[in-house]
């Protein structure tokens, strides 16, 4: 873990509101994997005082730099929109514990929503690298909010697009393109990252079909390494397994944000 001097490099719009950022981070490029993140300070002032955690999108190991896609939806990203090209910033990580590799079978079905794609493309990126065949199903509200097909195969063999609306793709729910893929597939492992309720359902899915599952969880996590404590999750401990400092709970952004998905407790949330 860094606390390093970063200079943004290039950032473009690439769907309604979210944004593509590129840094020069060769200390935290050169420790990063997928599904970690970092916690970047938009604002030299007191105000926004926090820093953002923002996953990692892709890591360009040999230049030394970082991707982090994110969604201008508030005062912290807004202000990173705001940045100009040649700013620096001070950014901590890589933070965090990252996807592990599938226990079994050779294909990877990622399953994200909203702003939950980044850290999976990063993985897809490491798993076809390591021979692995991913198929990535993306669900957004509507067809402005779904990334480019050319953002995305870069990193995914394929992608099939569900949007509330339906204005792209399957009008529904992304957990029904999900079931679809099960289906045909004889042994694969699924990783999710997006809104709570849809990773919940792609976790009861997974256990109904015997499929083990990753799920990278969004919670919002104010200092990153574990102090405050304000980012617990509820988990059920495995047979033998004793409480923590924190009883039945873990911190997401030092437990996780990646945990087995058989790991969290999803009821009463």
């Amino acid at each position: 873990m860094l606390d390093e001097r970063i200079h943004l490099l290039t950032k473009e719009e690439v769907a309604q509101d979210f944004f593509l950022a590129q840094f020069d981070a060769p200390g935290i490029a050169a420790e990063a994997i997928p599904g970690q993140f970092v916690e970047i300070q938009v604002s030299e002032g007191e105000t926004p005082f926090l820093r953002l955690p923002l996953s990692l999108c892709a890591v360009d190991w040999e230049a030394g730099n970082i991707d982090l896609l994110f969604e201008a939806v508030g005062p912290k990203t807004e202000a990173l929109k705001r940045m100009e090209i040649g700013s620096e910033a001070a950014c901590l990580g890589p933070l965090g514990k990252g996807f592990q590799a599938p226990p079994t079978g050779r294909t990877g079905l990622l399953v994200g929503g909203g702003i939950g794609i980044p850290p999976l493309l990063f993985w897809s990126e490491v798993l076809r690298a390591q021979g692995y065949r991913t198929i990535l199903l993306a669900g957004a509200r509507t067809a402005d909010k779904h990334l480019s097909d050319s953002l995305l195969m870069a990193d995914v063999q394929k992608v099939r697009r569900a949007t509330d609306d339906g204005s792209m793709g399957h009008a529904g729910l992304v957990t029904d393109l999900l079931a679809e893929e099960l289906g045909g597939e004889d042994e694969c492992a699924v990783f999710t990252c997006g809104p709570h309720g849809m990773m919940a359902a792609v976790a009861a899915l997974c256990a109904e079909r015997g499929v083990a599952c990753q799920v990278s969880l969004e919670e919002y996590m104010a200092c990153g390494i574990g102090i405050c404590v304000g980012c617990v999750v509820e988990v059920i401990p495995e047979e033998g397994e004793g409480e923590s400092d924190y009883g039945r709970y873990r911190r997401v952004c030092v437990d996780g944000p990646v945990f087995d998905a058989r790991q969290v407790r999803w009821e009463g949330r």
